[in-house]
């Protein structure tokens, strides 16, 4: 299945927020990262060919981003994380490689292309 992901991929780790509910804090993910979840959500589910994928499967994700930041590892969990959530994958533990993942820029038209393929 490949799909892409259009807008400036976003980490979800790079500046966490701590915030407090009563007498409990929690970490949140930043806003940036939360405001692309929300916009590529609707995408993702709109291309997905599949739903709950729970077998074995490899990804393997091109970050064309707006600016040279962040490190390959955050995208790959900001992305992972937002399969899960779209539905696409039934867990992100089923994402056993990442085979062929680059990060890349492309400052006029920042996206994420990927493909994700069954692992035998």
């Amino acid at each position: 299945m490949r799909l892409v992901i259009f807008g400036a991929p976003r980490t979800k780790k790079t500046s966490q927020r701590i915030l407090t509910f009563g007498k409990f804090k929690k970490v949140v993910p930043s806003e940036a990262y939360l405001a692309w979840r929300d916009a590529v959500l609707p995408q993702l589910r709109a291309q997905a060919i599949e739903l709950g994928i729970a077998r074995p499967v490899n990804l393997c994700a091109f970050f064309y981003r707006d600016a040279l930041r962040g490190d390959l590892i955050g995208y790959i969990q900001g992305l992972a994380d937002v399969l899960q959530e779209a539905g696409i994958l039934a867990d992100d533990k089923w994402i056993e490689g990442l085979d062929g993942s680059r990060l890349l820029k492309d400052a006029e038209h920042p996206r994420v292309e990927f493909e994700i393929e069954r692992l035998e």
